[in-house]
């Protein structure tokens, strides 16, 4: 009788040490499932119909401002609407840094549209950095650490469109064949 309680034991210990293993794993694919699913969900975003006519008015809105006079602009639609537009960059820039989506793909998709579009955004980015000084004084001045708080992963996903498309001009090439067929040559 003692022999067998100790198999059966032994059974219950390796039983649970299975099930303790079967559950990590379960809970990475989990995990990595639901980081597919935000990243469709940011990818979305950027095909959705709304993201042209938003990429439109921060043209606008940089042409209009463009003398420096930022009247009736602060806190405006359109100031939340600009803020908004540059946060979808900004978490697409956080993703592809993170590794949750290819910036090679992202690059592929985009293209220089990243680079164009943080250009443009850049006098009003400078705009409301200076305004939030004003409002907050720790984050007034010219100090180092301000562009890390102010849509750093969309400034990184700009830096990389830009070497991107420097890259594509100079080798007069389009995006090349997708990364299977790359591996198989």
């Amino acid at each position: 009788m003692t022999d067998i309680e100790s198999v059966l034991r032994s059974i219950g210990a390796v039983a649970v040490i299975a099930g303790t293993i079967l559950v990590v794993l379960q809970l990475r694919v989990n995990a990595k499932h639901l980081r597919s699913r935000n990243a469709f969900d940011l990818t979305a975003k950027v095909i959705d119909p709304s993201f042209p006519h938003r990429r439109h008015l921060l043209y606008e809105v940089a042409d209009k401002h463009a003398d420096g006079n930022w009247s009736g602009f602060d806190r405006s639609p359109q100031d939340f609407e600009v803020r908004n537009f540059a946060n979808i960059y900004e978490q697409l820039g956080l993703l592809a840094r993170k590794g949750v989506v290819d910036l090679q793909d992202v690059l592929d998709a985009l293209s220089a549209q990243p680079m164009a579009d943080w250009n443009t955004f850049q006098p009003i980015r400078a705009h409301i950095m200076t305004e939030a000084g004003k409002a907050f004084p720790p984050l007034a001045g010219n100090q180092p650490g301000l562009d890390a708080v102010y849509w750093p992963n969309f400034g990184w996903l700009a830096e990389e469109s830009r070497k991107w498309t420097l890259e594509r001009a100079s080798a007069g090439a389009g995006p090349g064949p997708p990364e299977a067929e790359r591996s198989a040559s």
